[in-house]
């Protein structure tokens, strides 16, 4: 979605996207956050454009999180971004937001580590907006989309080495050029800062790691240590089906 990320993204290049009609690519500067919210918003209205053409629409990520709030069992709340609060929340330490929404939301605290700022002031946010604590909340029935799951089925160490393999091949791309750039076009962007693939540089940058090599290997175990992450998810969800390769998803469909 963001522009100018697209090494350290994997966007999809110029003949992948002539040969089949992409959306949602490059549509917001890195300088703005852009919440699983507002991603199911501009999903949806892609999707509906998609099926009013008669055709069939893939929803590919990417970022799992925000694909399950579009098309899983439950509905994100109806809770939109206030900036003015979330600039103010901002000038406080992490803990001390922390405590607070304790305070006000005990449950949902104890899910959000006290370091962790941005989304605390996410629940703060929250709390304030729909005048009760998040974790009282019912999230209402998501039924607008019937959809089929598909995930490549990998064993873990060929997934690693695929990992591994891929970083390289950012870097000979240019990684370490392309963060530069948009360092120096967006100072102050928490996207770049919080981006596996950019953050280490910054890290390299304030001398925690010693050296360039180093930074590409913590990309590596940061990628992977995400992969693992998104891998216990994908065991959770019943509904995904493992599948080799586009002949097993087309016996699915039929």
């Amino acid at each position: 979605m963001y522009k100018g990320l697209d090494i350290v993204s994997a966007k999809p290049t110029k003949v992948e996207m002539d040969n089949v009609k992409h959306h949602l690519i490059d549509i917001v500067e890195p300088d703005i956050e852009f919440s699983a919210g507002d991603f199911v918003e501009y999903a949806k209205k892609a999707i509906f454009e998609i099926k009013n053409k008669d055709k069939n629409v893939i929803v590919c990520g990417g970022t799992w999180f925000y694909i399950k709030n579009l098309l899983g069992n439950k509905a994100l709340l109806d809770c939109p971004s206030n900036w003015e609060l979330r600039n103010e929340l901002s000038k406080h330490e992490s803990r001390v937001l922390w405590e607070k929404l304790n305070l006000l939301d005990e449950d949902r605290a104890k899910k959000i580590h006290p370091n962790n700022k941005d989304k605390i002031i996410r629940a703060l946010e929250m709390c304030e907006m729909l005048k009760k604590p998040v974790s009282k909340c019912q999230r209402a029935d998501n039924t607008e989309f019937q959809s089929a799951w598909f995930m490549c089925s990998f064993e873990r160490e060929e997934l690693y080495e695929r990992i591994n393999k891929r970083v390289d091949l950012m870097f000979e791309a240019g990684l370490y050029e392309e963060w530069q750039q948009n360092k120096q076009k967006y100072p102050n962007s928490k996207v770049l800062e919080n981006t596996i693939g950019y953050k280490e540089f910054y890290d390299l940058e304030k001398g925690i790691y010693c050296n360039f090599n180093e930074a590409k290997e913590k990309i590596k175990q940061h990628t992977r240590n995400f992969a693992k992450r998104q891998l216990t998810y994908f065991r959770s969800n019943k509904d995904i089906k493992l599948i080799k390769n586009s002949d097993d998803i087309l016996k699915e469909i039929e």
